[in-house]
């Protein structure tokens, strides 16, 4: 097994999600690859974006069919000139790379957002360690571990 999806699993433990492990042959790092890779629509996929203002990180999650206000985030978060987080500082931050990051990984890291759609899905599919492997579960895990719903989504 990868230790990225033993992280995973781990911290599927630890946080106490009753999910769903769904392994796939197409890349899933783009929101368009996973929902050919999944099949399903790309309201029931996330994506798990850190954003960063010098030192500080904040996570947001939307659902694949949005993107993330930034200067809502901003007013909401407190932090100035958020910018997306490089693909090095993910994988320093997070212990995973882009494509890979599972949701509810920024659980114990940084204050995180999730737009208020994700709460309205039964289910959600977010990335389980590789862009090969995601995650079914109910949006619900994200107000048991303190995540902050608001609207920051907006259609692209």
């Amino acid at each position: 097994m990868r230790k990225e999806l033993r992280k995973v699993k781990d911290l599927i433990k630890e946080i106490g999600i009753n999910g769903e492990i769904i392994y796939h042959e197409l890349s899933g790092r783009k929101t368009e690859d996973a929902e050919k890779a999944l099949k399903v629509p790309r309201k029931y996929i996330l994506k798990s974006l850190l954003f960063k203002s010098k030192d500080k990180y904040v996570a947001a999650i939307v659902t694949g069919n949005k993107r993330v206000n930034v200067r809502r985030l901003e007013k909401i978060s407190g932090l100035k000139k958020l910018r997306l987080a490089t693909p090095d500082e993910i994988k320093a931050f997070t212990g995973f790379k882009i494509g890979g990051v599972p949701p509810f990984v920024f659980y114990k890291l940084c204050p995180t957002f999730v737009d208020k759609e994700v709460m309205e899905r039964d289910y959600v599919i977010g990335a389980a360690g590789s862009e090969y492997c995601g995650i079914k579960f109910s949006p619900e895990i994200f107000r048991k571990i303190g995540f902050i719903v608001r609207e920051i989504g907006e259609e692209l």
